[in-house]
């Protein structure tokens, strides 16, 4: 009755590692959906995005009407335009300034949950870099859906949104919450006539352009932006913290690097800081298991696929295939900062590719290589429990239960 799913739940990443090792770099999961792992496969599925597949996903069971995602893809696509001009410098720059602050004061010293630690912050920053002066209380309402979402992501049977679950009712509950927070913030803002596009996303996306947004463009993409940069900055910054209390050869490296920067130093100048982050989100992709809806009839790779199927790939097992990397499952950092020994074509794609790649990957990395700068320079770090780390695979990829201990360095004289 439930062909693989049970399997598959018990150990996903070990399930698919099996199946591609008996199987090759496609095959089936179920009547309905295939796994593919070449990067021409990969890099086929991502950049048909849209015209061949769609992105658009829910945690709850449904018909699957392809001509109203592809809808939802166009509205998403028309207001990702003049969401592309949020990220400018300008905007960019006055938000790391506001960022340091937010980092020191959700990660202090002590014992730290680390997972919940980064969410925190990750969802302050977020709200900042979006709303600005009209964030608050949106962090709460954030990490409110996303911890309704969390459960029913790790179950393969989805539910439909009618069945009796507390599961369900919370999330339905939390995301009406966090819908009507955001059309009171975009409504309010859009009556003032304040624009701030200087200081924030809205202000943007509320600035007169050649197409004027309606307020429903604004609240889902600034939803769907908000949720995404919540949970995968947060585990992101979690396994940069495993990976500095691991490797203090490279924890040196990285201090020395931050001691000779400002406060609020620019991307160029922490070049092996930026390294360090683009290989810990090549060995940890937080957004692991990556897949698309077929919107109709149409191949890929001589496999026929009908509207409504899926297609899956693991981001995972393609940034530690030993076909495409030297040394796969070991953090080394310096292989980004020779260009003579650049990735294979298509073989690294944490931030996704094609027309749906992520609209804040430079912002994305920048938070990061930010945040590990500051950790590294402002705080000491210890593991509180010499436990074997242990992935967890079912939702986003996150070391299970790492726990730390910080304590804020003494600023030096003069310093």
């Amino acid at each position: 009755m439930f062909g693989n799913t049970e399997e598959y739940d018990q150990d996903r990443n070990g399930f698919l590692e099996r199946c591609h090792r008996e199987y090759g770099d496609v095959f089936s999961f179920d009547a309905r959906t295939i796994v593919v792992s070449s990067p021409d496969q990969v890099h086929a599925l991502l950049t048909r995005t849209n015209r061949d597949f769609l992105a658009e996903n829910s945690p709850l069971a449904g018909s699957v009407d392809t001509e109203r995602m592809a809808a939802d893809a166009e509205l998403w696509t028309t207001t990702r335009r003049a969401g592309w001009q949020g990220l400018h410098r300008r905007v960019a720059q006055a938000h790391a300034e506001r960022l340091r602050e937010i980092f020191l004061k959700t990660v202090g010293d002590g014992e730290i949950d680390v997972l919940a630690t980064m969410a925190d912050f990750s969802g302050r920053a977020t709200a900042d870099f979006c709303l600005s002066a009209d964030a608050a209380g949106v962090p709460e309402t954030l990490a409110e859906n996303v911890a309704a979402i969390d459960p029913l992501s790790r179950d393969s049977l989805q539910l439909p949104p009618w069945w009796p679950s507390r599961k369900v009712r919370r999330f339905a509950r939390s995301r009406k919450r966090l819908l009507a927070l955001m059309t009171d913030i975009v409504r309010r803002r859009r009556s003032a006539g304040d624009s701030a596009a200087a200081q924030d996303l809205l202000g943007v996306l509320l600035a007169p352009g050649d197409q004027q947004l309606s307020d429903l463009q604004i609240e889902r993409f600034l939803r769907g932006i908000m949720l995404a940069a919540l949970g995968v900055p947060a585990a992101a910054l979690t396994w940069i913290v495993y990976e500095l209390s691991t490797r203090p050869d490279v924890l040196a490296r990285l201090e020395a690097e931050a001691a000779s920067a400002g406060e609020v130093p620019v991307m160029g100048d922490l070049p092996y800081t930026e390294a360090f982050v683009k290989e810990v989100l090549r060995l940890w992709p937080p957004t692991w298991l990556i897949g698309r809806t077929v919107r109709h009839g149409t191949e890929l790779d001589g496999w026929r696929l009908k509207a409504g199927d899926q297609v899956l790939f693991s981001l995972y097992r393609l940034h530690r295939d030993p076909r495409w990397w030297s040394d796969p499952d070991r953090l080394v950092p310096e292989r980004w900062l020779e260009p003579h020994v650049a990735p294979v074509r298509h073989t690294y794609l944490p931030f996704g590719a094609g027309p749906r790649v992520c609209v804040g990957t430079q912002l994305g990395m920048m938070q990061l290589t930010l945040a590990t700068a500051w950790l590294v320079s402002g705080m000491s770090l210890a593991r509180t429990r010499e436990t074997e780390m242990v992935p967890d695979f079912s939702g986003l990829l996150v070391p299970r239960d790492l726990r730390v201990r910080l304590e804020r360095k003494a600023v030096r004289q003069g310093a």
